[in-house]
């Protein structure tokens, strides 16, 4: 059973990501390969629904592998994220560091986070 979940919303051009667990190396590089057609779906100025709410804190391994992932965002035309999270401070600091490109937001709930992502 896989630690997350990638969906991809043509209507809204939004991509749905869910971290139930941390990744370890060899789950962050499958992460990957499954994330980067799906970033080839989305069309410009898409938005991505990140739900992180399980306070996942991954390793800087697997960090170098995510950003990647983020690379391909940016390239792509991301225009906005909104993250789902607890109140883990560890894991807001490594979210807030690691997402300050993406214009994200983080939100207590999804109806939260998808209100601010489609306002944008």
């Amino acid at each position: 059973m896989k630690n997350y979940d990638i969906k991809y919303n043509g209507v809204k051009n939004r991509i749905y990501i869910t971290f139930k667990d941390s990744l370890k190396t060899p789950e962050a590089k499958e992460y990957l390969e499954e994330l980067k057609p799906i970033i080839n779906k989305a069309k410009p100025n898409f938005t991505v629904c990140l739900d992180v709410s399980s306070d996942p804190v991954h390793s800087k391994e697997v960090d170098a592998i995510f950003n990647e992932g983020r690379q391909a965002m940016l390239k792509k035309g991301i225009k906005g994220v909104g993250t789902i999270m607890s109140k883990s401070s560890l894991a807001k600091m490594q979210l807030k560091r690691t997402l300050k490109d993406l214009k994200n937001n983080i939100f207590a709930n999804k109806a939260e986070a998808e209100d601010y992502l489609d306002s944008l």
